[in-house]
């Protein structure tokens, strides 16, 4: 049966971890992807800049294979356009639905920030709106997965903050509610997308659940000290190496 090869990762913050992505992304010499998946903070403090060297690393050794991204914390709302203007080869994905056709497989990914339970000390003091939004968010996502699974063989959810407080575990207990939000865990239970992938949490000692039947990956760079490589096959059939 075909299948879809990804190499996810987030939280490569910049020159901060580049060299560890550098150095997996080298020591991938025996596959190649189908596509890549960047899960948010690729940069630090809204720095452009810093993902060129990152995407420029990628193209010098896969040719043609598309770059899906979400946004994370560190590439701010306000700097979103430069982002999506100055790398017009990564398809950024916000609060929207992305299909590609791999291998005779109709994929749809839906990508998004995620939600918390708790906006963080600066996001109260300076961006309260985001309370509302956290709150409204995973109603959106629903309907974009629902909407993927009527029409995609497999149907991948990418966010930066957690889907779960599973794949977070080795975080304090009293940070779990800036990690992400049970109420998106809810909604993949109801929908059930085909695999769900997030970052966020670097500090997570479970990088992988599963969650009534769809799978979770952290693909947090500190987490993980390395890419993640994930082969999804249509439901019920998704596999890792």
């Amino acid at each position: 049966m075909s299948l879809v090869r990804m190499y996810a990762v987030g939280d490569v913050h910049g020159s901060r971890y580049f060299n560890l992505f550098l150095a997996s992304l080298k020591s991938l010499i025996n596959s190649k992807p189908d596509l890549i998946i960047f899960a948010g903070d690729m940069v630090d403090e809204g720095n452009a800049k810093e993902l060129k060297m990152i995407v420029d690393s990628i193209k010098s050794k896969f040719r043609g294979i598309p770059i899906i991204a979400v946004f994370g914390n560190e590439e701010y709302h306000e700097v979103e356009e430069k982002f999506i203007n100055e790398y017009p080869e990564v398809v950024w994905l916000s609060d929207s639905l992305s299909i590609v056709y791999i291998n005779d497989l109709k994929v749809g990914i839906v990508g998004s920030r995620g939600a918390l339970e708790k906006l963080t000390y600066w996001q109260r003091k300076n961006k309260p709106i985001l309370e509302r939004v956290y709150r409204e968010r995973p109603a959106v996502i629903k309907k974009l997965l629902s909407d993927s699974k009527k029409v995609a063989d497999i149907t991948i959810y990418v966010s930066h903050y957690a889907p779960t407080f599973t794949t977070v575990k080795g975080e304090p207990e009293k940070v779990l509610p800036f990690m992400g939000s049970r109420y998106i865990e809810d909604v993949l239970k109801d929908v059930k997308p085909t695999i769900a992938i997030h970052a966020h949490a670097h500090n997570s000692r479970i990088l992988e659940a599963d969650l009534d039947g769809v799978k979770i990956y952290n693909v947090s760079l500190p987490a993980r000290k390395a890419i993640t490589v994930i082969n999804a096959t249509p439901p019920k059939e998704s596999i890792n190496y």
